[in-house]
């Protein structure tokens, strides 16, 4: 990362936890946002962890996301739960909902939990590992901001939402899977945006009279790219269905601020077979995963969520994050208009 500036952690989490609660989030609270927010920093999915903390802080300010929200369980079973977030911060109303999913899940080995009035969840990898980390498969969506345009058109109706999946294994870090619908996370370009530098040709983006570009901006603006065409407009859509009309919430050109919607599923192994052979079954496909043989020049081969895995055991090891030039900046700001100590010593 040229020109990176490297933050120590717990400088980082005083900061973020401080930050929060300067604009009326509780304590507790606080550390649940910025404990999610910096596990996407650690894990290498930066786009998604403290440089959205301005973001999320000029929201609260503004009123628009609710510092203080009211949990509310609008409807349950014995396997399922439907909570009304309060305009929450995501990543607070998405813990609050895995753990009242994981709650049902215990007791009958299957759940499924859905939110309405919630808000961007930030790194979706982050719920159903929750999950699989105590031995559960786990399945999770959310609605988002209209950006993509169903195949064919160009009218944004549909955002670019993100599906993550999760796989206990028996002595090694789960399985994760977690992807957006377009051929890279939006983030990176309003990185590139924010450190003036051009996106690669190869993501595929056009401007708004559907010419390819490499300028963020015309980028941002023009027609955002879906994973395989139609294929990717179709998960669009039916992630869409399942995080915004199944929890009764917003959907389609309704999201918006305070009105995200999301979906978790979460599956024990013991419902439908014995968890001890889940477990070997996964480690097999493991090992037929590791003797694929790889391609000339490729790196290896490798599980889904290992890159991360990897890179979150040197960030732990290191103590500190790196972050590009803006993104330090942007944290020292927020840190200078609220007068708290900023993680940058500036």
């Amino acid at each position: 990362m040229s020109g990176a500036v490297e933050l120590a952690l717990d400088d980082l989490r005083r900061f973020g936890r401080a930050a929060y609660e300067q604009v009326g989030v509780a304590p507790v609270d606080a550390a649940i946002v910025v404990d999610v927010q910096l596990d996407a920093d650690i894990r290498g999915v930066d786009t998604h962890g403290f440089q959205r903390l301005p973001w999320y802080v000029g929201y609260l300010r503004d009123g628009r996301y609710n510092a203080a929200p009211r949990f509310d369980v609008v409807r349950e079973s014995a396997v399922s739960v439907l909570l009304d977030a309060d305009g929450a911060i995501g990543q607070l109303a998405c813990v609050r909902l895995m753990e009242h999913t994981l709650d049902k899940a215990r007791a009958t080995g299957l759940a499924v939990g859905g939110s309405r009035r919630s808000n961007d969840w930030g790194c979706g990898a982050h719920y159903p590992l929750m999950a699989a980390r105590q031995g559960f498969v786990a399945f999770a969506t959310t609605t988002s901001v209209p950006l993509l345009a169903p195949h064919g058109s160009a009218t944004r109706l549909f955002g670019n939402n993100p599906i993550a999946h999760a796989v206990p294994r028996r002595s090694a870090p789960p399985i994760v899977l977690d992807m957006a619908l377009t051929p890279v996370a939006l983030g990176k370009v309003l990185r590139a945006a924010a450190e003036a530098e051009p996106v690669p040709a190869a993501w595929g983006f056009l401007d708004s009279d559907g010419r390819p570009t490499t300028d963020p901006a015309a980028a941002l603006a023009g027609i955002i790219p879906a994973i395989g065409a139609y294929k990717g407009t179709g998960l669009a859509l039916v992630t869409n269905v399942m995080a915004g009309i199944l929890p009764g919430g917003s959907h389609t050109s309704a999201v918006d601020v305070g009105r995200r919607g999301q979906l978790f599923l979460v599956v024990s192994p013991a419902l439908l077979g014995d968890p001890e052979d889940f477990l070997d079954a996964a480690d097999a496909m493991v090992a037929e995963v590791r003797a694929a043989t790889p391609l000339p020049g490729a790196d290896g081969v490798f599980l889904p969520g290992e890159p991360e895995e990897r890179h979150a055991a040197d960030v732990r090891a290191r103590g500190t994050i790196r972050y590009p030039p803006s993104v330090a900046a942007a944290l020292a700001e927020v840190a200078e208009s609220l007068g708290i100590d900023s993680p940058t010593g500036r």
